[in-house]
């Protein structure tokens, strides 16, 4: 009977021991799946500015440059390749904004988060009539997305002249500076 009760006993205390080293195990796990969701999150935001600094450094060629100022200001004026390489760069950003709603749908970015940034970045590539007029094209494609649902009403309040009134402030800015 003593060893009976000496056998529960060691019983007892390592039912607890291996209690106590699944509650441990459940604690790491959780820790790592934190950190892992960190390490994602990390990775998805710098892929979505290496995506964006690609956009700005190809605006940066000459061609890109060009074809970028005519559909600002003379789109009538464009050639089809012109029409391709604004195009290209209008579809990159609608790809990072697309990167964002996956972010969001994965729970490693807010609602808030990502209407954020599309309201900070909008302006400077669709505030045209000619990125305005490109947007509607491709909005049937989107139909039923979070891209119509948060992108779509953050475009069609862009103002048409934005990008146009921002590189005429530019402008004037410099002249200002050359000036004092």
């Amino acid at each position: 009977m003593a060893a009976e009760k000496k056998f529960e006993h060691v019983n007892r205390w390592l039912t607890l021991a291996a209690n106590i080293g699944v509650v441990i195990g459940l604690l790491i796990l959780i820790i790592e799946l934190r950190q892992n969701a960190s390490l994602t999150r990390a990775a998805m935001e710098a892929e979505k500015n290496d995506r964006l600094a690609s956009i700005e450094l190809s605006l940066a060629s000459p061609a890109a440059a060009a074809a970028w100022t005519k559909s600002i200001r003379a789109p009538e004026n464009m050639s089809d390749a012109e029409i391709r390489i604004v195009e290209s760069h209008l579809v990159s950003i609608m790809l990072q904004w697309d990167n964002m709603f996956q972010m969001e749908a994965v729970g490693l970015a807010s609602r808030e988060r990502v209407k954020r940034h599309i309201q900070n970045s909008a302006p400077y590539y669709f505030g045209s009539n000619f990125a305005k007029n490109w947007w509607r094209n491709q909005m049937a494609g989107w139909d039923g997305t979070p891209m119509i649902e948060v992108a779509g009403p953050i475009v069609a309040a862009v103002d048409n002249d934005f990008i146009a009134n921002n590189l005429d402030s530019s402008r004037l800015a410099v002249s200002s500076a050359e000036n004092d």
